[in-house]
């Protein structure tokens, strides 16, 4: 009976997504609760530009601590548990009948339901963490129930909750204060704040040109924020054949509770009173989340911490919040009178009025003319080198790269640095490369080789790779100085608070560090007596941690019992260790 409930349900929920659209959500009659109950305060909200993504929900505070209940904001059902020692941390996410998904994200712990129902999929993969689709052992839950404790796991900075709602046929992320239950819940009577203007020499395609762009600040005067003292702005130092002028505004928004930075909701570019750009962040498709890179100006995101939204795209961006998408202007227009409106999603705006003059000096010359000083990211682009190569699809990049490369045959490591662009310039998707292995590297196991990349700082990481005749051969998802590696070390394995013959009786925990030397540790796992046993990583501590708890003291018997503990590194290299522990039941 509970099967074909659970099936007759989730075809009821299924069918109703499969007409929903973006459009058609009711965000002004849906009746959702609030996840918490304590006042929703912000930290972050949707659309808040972060490093190489777009916020995808709201952050809602907890008051400094950990432990507040989070609550079902919907009748529904648990479709998917994911624990990560990075990233959502320990996250639930459940389906509504009303075609909606909500999501939980940096969790401390569960129900007992619920914490049986992860742990059913932790001890049948024999893994701390999982992502698991939970269909078919689904928990129900009811509107208001508690679902799980709020914490501060996985890449969180400090005890929050992060809360999103998704459509669930498409999986997009909705702005939660579209919704008007959110939205009446959140005090906000603070309008955007205009910080600056950044204008551009751009390309056909939307690229910009190098060397052609220049920031102005805004201030304040009287009511109004002014640029350039009010006084019409020169252009003549951007002006280059064969280009397009491009605007990029510098704005954030905040909230009455708190004094976090937020994100934009729409803003609006007028040229003489008519709109040549409009962009509006109500969802976000994961797929193509990572092009925040393309649509901000990523330099100034990175080195000057301005968040800058372009008011122009490139050919390859596919974001989809471009609601009237023109932005480049040419020369002979640009003499005109401009308007910047920015609104936040109660409705607040602000805006600031300029004037361009028009280009009267003879344009520059455009360097990305010299095609063959740069990779164009709508090419296939490939780098041989008799000891070195590279192979870049379309779309993996986002600019014009101009071509460098460095050889370094004096070198610390098992082959020369190899230098193929700058590490600071972003990287869309994976691209390959491979380095050939040196003729007097005969004695090493090769098939423990692999490519470690240097960024600015000189600060390695290890990327992988696999030896493939005479070649070791990788995928990056950035640039900076690659070189050959080894990893043939296994990782060390340190108990804290035991050690052989230990008397754990009263112990609520054993706690131990893992520790690798260069790949990463890729698998750990701990066994009592034989039977698995969870294994929790605790990423502020540092250490994993093995709770004695109700599961785990099954498992242990009078007297004697042994623990075996096994960690792999990412080059395949294992440790083991094995001791015994006594124990004495009450």
């Amino acid at each position: 009976m509970y099967k074909i409930a659970l099936a007759f349900i989730l075809f009821s929920f299924h069918s109703i997504a499969q007409h929903d659209a973006h459009a058609n959500i009711a965000y002004n009659t849906l009746n959702l609760r609030s996840p918490v109950n304590i006042p929703l305060i912000l930290a972050g909200n949707f659309g808040e530009m972060r490093s190489n993504h777009f916020h995808t929900g709201l952050d809602i505070k907890t008051q400094g601590v950990e432990g507040h209940e989070i609550l079902a904001i919907e009748d529904g059902y648990v479709s998917r548990v994911r624990i990560s020692e990075w990233g959502y941390g320990k996250a639930l996410y459940i389906d509504h009948p009303n075609g909606l998904t909500s999501v939980y994200a940096h969790l401390s712990a569960f129900p007992d339901k619920i914490d049986d129902l992860i742990y059913m999929h932790q001890q049948k993969n024999e893994a701390f963490q999982v992502d698991e689709i939970v269909l078919s052992d689904s928990v129900f839950v009811k509107k208001g129930e508690l679902i799980a404790y709020s914490g501060n796991s996985g890449g969180s900075s400090a005890p929050h909750l992060h809360f999103e709602i998704r459509e669930t046929k498409s999986e997009h992320a909705l702005n939660p204060l579209l919704f008007k239950c959110y939205r009446d819940l959140i005090a906000d009577n603070r309008p955007p704040d205009i910080r600056g203007i950044k204008l551009y020499a751009v390309s056909n395609q939307g690229y910009l040109i190098p060397g052609k762009s220049t920031y102005y600040t805004c201030t304040k005067k009287g009511d109004n924020w002014v640029i350039n003292n009010d006084k019409p702005i020169n252009i003549d130092n951007l002006y280059t054949e064969n280009s397009y002028l491009g605007f990029g505004f510098h704005t954030t928004d905040k909230l009455d509770a708190a004094y976090n930075t937020c994100g934009i909701h729409h803003t609006v570019l007028n040229r003489n009173d008519t709109t040549v750009q409009e962009q509006v962040i109500n969802y976000i498709n994961f797929d193509n989340n990572r092009y925040l890179n393309s649509h901000q100006d990523y330099y100034s995101f990175k080195q000057e911490k301005k968040n800058i939204h372009k008011h122009f795209k490139t050919d390859l961006n596919p974001l989809n919040i471009y609601k009237i998408n023109e932005g480049k202007i040419s020369w002979n227009n640009a003499a005109s009178h401009y308007n910047f409106i920015a609104y936040d999603v109660h409705g607040n705006k602000e805006n600031v009025k300029f004037e361009l003059n028009a280009p009267t000096a003879k344009p520059a010359k455009n360097p990305l003319s010299n095609t063959n000083a740069y990779y164009f990211p709508d090419s296939v682009n490939t780098f041989l080198k008799e000891d070195f190569q590279v192979l870049m699809e379309p779309g993996t990049f986002y600019e014009p790269l101009q071509k460098t490369y460095r050889k370094d045959t004096i070198s610390k490591y098992l082959s020369p640095i190899y230098e193929f662009s700058e590490s600071t310039i972003p990287v869309q998707k994976r691209y390959d490369l491979r380095i050939k292995v040196p003729t007097e590297l005969t004695d090493v196991n090769r098939f423990k080789l692999g490519i470690g990349v240097l960024d600015d700082r000189n600060r390695l990481s290890f990327l992988g790779g696999f030896y493939i005749d005479d070649w070791v051969e990788t995928a990056s998802k950035q640039f900076g100085k690659f070189i050959l590696v080894i990893d043939s070390i296994a990782p060390i394995i340190q108990p804290l608070d035991f050690s052989k013959g230990k008397d754990i009786s009263k112990f609520s925990t054993l706690e131990l560090t893992i520790e690798d030397n260069l790949s990463g540790i890729k698998t750990f796992a701990a066994y009592l007596n034989g039977s698995w046993v969870l294994t929790n990583w605790d990423r502020r501590k540092k250490r994993y941690i093995i709770p004695l708890d109700k599961r785990s003291k099954k498992i242990l018997v009078e007297g004697k019992n042994f623990i075996n503990i096994i960690a792999i590194d990412m080059k395949g290299n294992k440790q083991e260790l094995r001791t015994e522990l006594l124990y004495h039941k009450p």
